[in-house]
């Protein structure tokens, strides 16, 4: 038999993904231009700063450390931000609502306090766990083994409520049945980080979270915001875009040990789980709490209608077949996932603040079963409609020496879904093919630059001077411009006395081209004319 299951994960993103890293992009290392954040180092913003610049930005930061400084060094980098792309270390895709709210407060204050204080913008933007390398997206396995866990705990537990004030470690002690690590049966399971895998290489945008409250406000409610909501507060975020197919690929490796029968050392034989068991747990814990999100996000109107549609299309297609099947399963990850995500049914207990008590002055809660409020992905601060959950992965699950399965359908059903970061994408393909072509029209220019310079550097000195006046005289054409008196011509007029001594061929061709520059700019009134005329045909004849 075989002591390792393998299977190859390959994982697509319904929804938009962040998972913190406790890294952000700061706004004094940053700009947006257009529809692209750019990324910089220092070091390098400094090497394609000028003297006078570096001067400035030295005197900025040596001056008392607080938001007005840094105020100045977010307007400083931004002025300057026509330099500082070209040398950029990352781009990330931004909506046109996000550049304009970036717009109008980059070096900027927000708002004053009632006691007259300014408040600074805080732009820095949460940065989504990412390959230190390249800077590109990662899924840390330990985000989805925390979340097979769940699922698996939730499954055990049958919506039992808690054995009177277990905490949580006893609770998955209880249901895992180990008080030992090495008895823990999540040791058996094995989750790499997932890589990222998209052609494009960028994988990421920004979004806003905003906070939006679940029930409906009854007849004459006027409290239709959450307290967040209320409070107008928000994060801003980068995301591992909604509906990437099969945009990670990582792999979960099941130890098979169902042979050794030691309670002491391993874990219970019942709790020793292969990947179709693993697979089931997470469908059956994920995916009603997926389907009821979506009615109830429709219900209030928040959810992007397009993609609400299809995501149902899908569970009702192919998709959801391969999930009745265990061939694929739902998870969900990451930053506001939700409580109801995150733990257990039967045992979830979510502190809802209720206000100050009038009487006592102090803030008083309770615990409930459902939160009141979602964290939602949108694209501008103040949206209600269009918006999408976070955190929501399709998992498919396939041997390892296997050809990976077709996914034509799940495919296509993605790719119905209009996002800003595919339009970026497209965008940024189209500028990636009119540089490589500048780039290659740029070195033709420069081989045949530098094929004319080889041989202008084998001409004869008498040559090399013709070939100076030619070029003068196309660049001239070249603006249309006309100078009698100008460089062309009192060069000419100097040639046509030095020419006399040159060889005979080379008079011809100075003779030649000194007819067609005197044609060009004007040979003059009748007296000049005859005089100019009569010193090229002296030329062709050379000194007596």
């Amino acid at each position: 038999m075989k002591f390792l299951e393998a299977s190859q994960l390959l994982i697509s993103t319904l929804s938009p993904v962040h998972i913190g890293c406790g890294e952000d992009y700061d706004p004094t290392r940053y700009v947006i231009e257009n529809d692209t954040l750019y990324e910089f180092e220092p070091g390098a913003a400094m090497a394609v700063l000028t003297a006078h610049d570096r001067e400035q930005l030295l005197k900025i930061v040596t001056s008392p450390a607080n938001d007005r400084m840094l105020q100045q060094v977010q307007a400083f980098f931004y002025q300057r931000r026509q330099a500082l792309i070209p040398i950029a270390s990352r781009r990330v895709p931004v909506g046109p609502k996000m550049v304009a709210f970036y717009q109008k407060r980059v070096g900027k204050t927000v708002q004053v306090e009632g006691d007259g204080a300014q408040l600074l913008n805080r732009l820095e933007i949460e940065r989504t766990f990412f390959n230190p390398v390249n800077g590109v997206p990662v899924l840390p396995g330990s985000s989805l083994k925390g979340a097979i866990r769940t699922a698996l705990l939730d499954g055990l537990n049958e919506g039992r409520p808690l054995a009177g004030q277990e905490r949580s470690l006893a609770l998955q002690q209880r249901l895992f049945r180990y008080d030992r690590f090495e008895q823990d049966p999540m040791r058996l399971v094995h989750l790499m980080d997932a890589g990222f895998m998209d052609e494009a290489g960028v994988g990421s945008e920004l979004r806003f979270a905003v906070n939006r409250r679940r029930k409906a406000p009854k007849l004459g409610d006027s409290s239709i915001q959450s307290q967040a909501e209320q409070r107008n507060l928000y994060q801003l975020l980068e995301c591992v875009p909604a509906a990437r197919f099969r945009v990670f690929s990582g792999q979960l490796t099941v130890q098979q040990i169902d042979h050794l029968n030691d309670d002491r050392r391993l874990p219970a034989l019942p709790l020793r789980w292969n990947t179709q068991q693993i697979a089931a747990a997470c469908n059956r814990f994920y995916r009603p709490q997926l389907e009821a999100e979506i009615q109830q996000m429709r219900e209030r109107s928040y959810l992007d209608t397009q993609w609400a549609k299809l995501i149902e299309q899908s569970l009702r297609g192919s998709l959801g077949q391969r999930l009745d099947k265990n061939q694929a399963f739902l998870l969900r990850v990451g930053r506001h996932s939700g409580a109801e995500s995150v733990t257990l049914n039967g045992v979830r207990a979510i502190k809802i603040l209720l206000g100050k008590d009038s009487a006592t002055g102090k803030m008083s809660s309770e615990n409930r079963a459902a939160g009141t409020s979602w964290w939602l992905a949108a694209s501008n601060i103040q949206d209600r409609i269009g918006m999408l959950p976070f955190g929501w992965l399709l998992v498919e699950l396939h041997p390892m020496d296997q050809a990976q399965p077709d996914g034509r359908e799940m495919q296509e059903v993605l790719a119905g879904l209009s996002t800003e970061y595919a339009g970026w994408i497209d965008r940024e393909r189209e500028r990636m093919r009119q540089q490589a072509e500048t780039e290659a029209q740029r070195q033709v220019e420069e081989q045949v630059r530098q094929a004319a310079a080889s041989i202008e550097a084998a001409l004869p000195p008498e040559q090399k001077i013709i070939a100076d006046l030619q070029r003068w005289f196309e660049e001239d054409q070249g603006v249309k411009r006309k100078e009698p008196g100008g460089r062309i011509a009192n060069r000419l007029n100097e040639l046509l006395k030095e020419g006399l001594l040159w060889p005979a061929a080379e008079r011809e061709n100075l003779a030649k081209l000194a007819e067609a520059i005197y044609g060009y700019l004007d040979w003059g009134g009748s007296k000049k004319k005859q005089e100019r005329k009569a010193k090229i045909q002296q030329l062709r004849q050379g000194a007596s």
